[in-house]
């Protein structure tokens, strides 16, 4: 991929070093959920998983094609790479020697074990794709050992595609083809011959499968499944640590070479693909990945940078559900520090006009922020990341990118756009609450808000003014959807006991998440900067209640009650969580059992939105 050179070194380290040597004979795990570790993931860069026997078989970027196994894709062992240094025909072919090789694919065809795999050069598409074969991935047997059968495909500078991240899948009538790209125009396919494992002659086109016009997509991986042909894809950027931006899309189609298109009908050819999976809690930059089956089930091999472990790449293995066609990627085997799935997403409504802040031509860098009318579109849902000194980025859930003052310019009216985060003060906003459940959206730079250009509705742009305490420079945040509310931790989160009874009603907290409604809430706008927070599986509100010792509780209101009691405002505080606040200025508190107090600083009043 075309970012990955500079991490070779750190890598190579990485995946030789550190990894568990533990190995345990147990059946497949179901997954953890999310609200706990029940295992360490081992270091791993783009890899690839296959099952011989009782070992689940992993190979992945590195020095040279790095492999460990396991029996229950929890534990693994590490084993000696696949070369010991590089053919000559890869040295030969690009000039100098590689330090590693990337993006490995491993299937299994008449009677052995292929091994695809790319060398290139950091941010040029002087590339080539290799092929090794073997009889068995087992190390203790006579038989094991690697073939070379050279080269497979080479791309040059000239050519508009990149010959990296290749891919094996079988058609309907047991045909392997090999897709593969990077950045350029995208994911390309070639048609393979199934007894040599080389392009096929009696096909040399080359089918073009998914692009975004030059931007960022790479890693892909294909699976049948009924009558459709999924295409897992990589958007943005790896390689880049805990700032990482990497995340998964699908697209399918009735024909292995397409056209794919994405749950929305968008054509992956021109931009398309249903998200999957972004980065949250210590999964950094989600990518790399591969579809492999096991045990009956479908199953996504992944890498992703551990936030907890200073951004250092780890491989992640998720059981695919499968729903109405379409995939779903459930949590990971080995769990999760915490709860949920990152961030609440916000429609930004500003005071004066009711519009929301819009990223209306849903760009990506460059794009210009606008106020727009309000829909259900993801151009006008916005997450926000903390990004340390109690500010947050403010992130695009279409584009995958950050508002900034544009240029950096210090001054007044100065334009707001969208750009890939940088983690500089033109991009680092807080909010500053002001009455009523609105806030002032002020940028690290220089102090200035952001504002309406002109007082403007519908079209006008969004820049940075000196605070002046107009409702231009005012906006609420409606948070987006389902939600949990959890606790500072992220390990406990808002429950209804008994809950689905006809009378249940008491508010509690949970030391675990669960499926179902009774722990998801919605909110739901009733006036100025207030909502009422609706049970999904109950269709009520929590509200303040005054039990029976006078102490305040958190209770289900009934359904439709808008009372001061059950409106609440949202209030950001400087550490990425959140403070609820009813019109009778008491604060939600999370402690056991579930009540409300006056506004402060105790931790048990921080709260998490979070997207489950």
């Amino acid at each position: 991929m075309s970012a990955r050179t500079a991490l070779v070194t750190a890598l190579v380290l990485a995946l030789t070093t550190g990894m568990s040597t533990a190995v345990v004979a147990s059946p497949l795990p179901a997954a953890a959920g999310s609200g706990g570790r029940i295992a360490a993931d081992p270091p791993a860069h783009d890899p690839t998983i296959i099952k011989q026997g009782r070992y689940y078989y992993s190979i992945g970027t590195g020095s040279y094609l790095p492999a460990s196994r396991s029996t229950d894709l929890l534990h693994w062992a590490p084993l000696a790479p696949v070369f010991a240094g590089p053919p000559a025909w890869v040295v030969r072919e690009l000039g100098t020697t590689p330090a590693s090789f990337w993006a490995p694919d491993l299937s299994f065809f008449d009677g052995e074990y292929h091994l695809y795999y790319a060398a290139s050069s950091f941010g040029r598409n002087e590339s080539v794709i290799g092929l090794a074969t073997a009889r068995t991935l087992d190390p203790d047997s006579d038989a094991y050992g690697w073939v070379d059968r050279g080269m497979v495909l080479r791309s040059r500078s000239a050519d508009t595609f990149n010959a990296i991240d290749p891919d094996v899948v079988f058609d309907a009538g047991g045909r392997p083809w090999l897709s593969f790209g990077s950045f350029w125009d995208g994911i390309k396919m070639r048609g393979l011959d199934r007894e040599t494992g080389m392009p096929s002659g009696d096909d040399p086109r080359l089918y073009s499968l998914a692009s975004r016009g030059g931007a960022s997509i790479e890693s892909s991986s294909i699976v049948r499944h009924g009558r459709y042909y999924y295409l897992f894809t990589s958007l943005d950027y790896c390689c880049r640590g805990i700032d990482s931006d990497y995340r998964i899309v699908v697209g399918r189609a009735t024909g292995i070479t397409g056209p794919y298109v994405d749950r929305d009908g968008v054509a992956l050819s021109t931009g398309g693909g249903t998200e999957l999976l972004r980065g949250y809690n210590e999964f950094r930059g989600p990518g790399g990945g591969d579809v492999f089956s096991a045990g009956r089930r479908d199953w996504y091999v992944h890498h992703y940078y551990d936030a907890s472990d200073g951004g250092r790449p780890k491989q992640s293995v998720r059981p695919v559900a499968w729903s109405d066609g379409w995939p779903s990627l459930e949590d990971p085997l080995s769990g999760s520090t915490r709860v949920g799935r990152g961030g609440a997403y916000f429609t930004v409504v500003n005071r004066a006009s009711g519009g929301a802040v819009d990223n209306p031509t849903c760009g990506y860098e460059g794009a210009d922020v606008r106020i727009g009318v309000p829909s259900a579109s993801p151009c006008q849902q916005w997450r926000l990341p903390e990004s340390g000194d109690g500010y947050a980025a403010i992130l695009n859930r279409h584009s995958n990118k950050v508002a900034e003052v544009a240029a950096c310019v210090n001054t007044d009216g100065g334009r707001v756009a969208q750009w890939g985060w940088l983690n500089n003060d033109c991009q680092k906003f807080r909010l500053v609450p002001t009455d009523n459940g609105w806030s002032r959206i002020e940028n690290k730079l220089a102090g200035r808000v952001l504002e309406a250009a002109g007082c403007g509705g519908v079209g006008a742009a969004v820049q940075t003014y000196t605070w002046l305490g107009n409702t231009c420079q005012q906006f609420r945040f409606a948070p987006v959807g389902d939600l949990l509310l959890a606790d500072s931790s992220g390990h406990r989160v808002l429950d209804v006991a008994r809950c689905g009874k006809a009378h249940a009603s008491r508010v509690v907290v949970a030391g675990h998440e669960r499926r179902g409604g009774c722990q998801r809430w919605r909110f739901t706008h009733t006036e100025d900067g207030y909502y009422q927070v609706v049970n999904e599986r109950h269709g009520k509100p929590v509200a303040v209640v005054i039990a029976s010792d006078g102490s305040p509780r958190l209770a289900l209101g009934a359904a439709g009650e808008i009372t001061a009691a059950a409106q609440w405002r949202i209030e950001a505080l400087n550490d990425g969580g959140y403070r609820l606040v009813n019109r009778d200025g008491l604060a939600a508190d999370l402690a056991d059992p579930a009540g409300a107090g006056t506004p402060g600083a105790s931790d048990t009043q921080r709260l998490l939105l979070l997207t489950p």
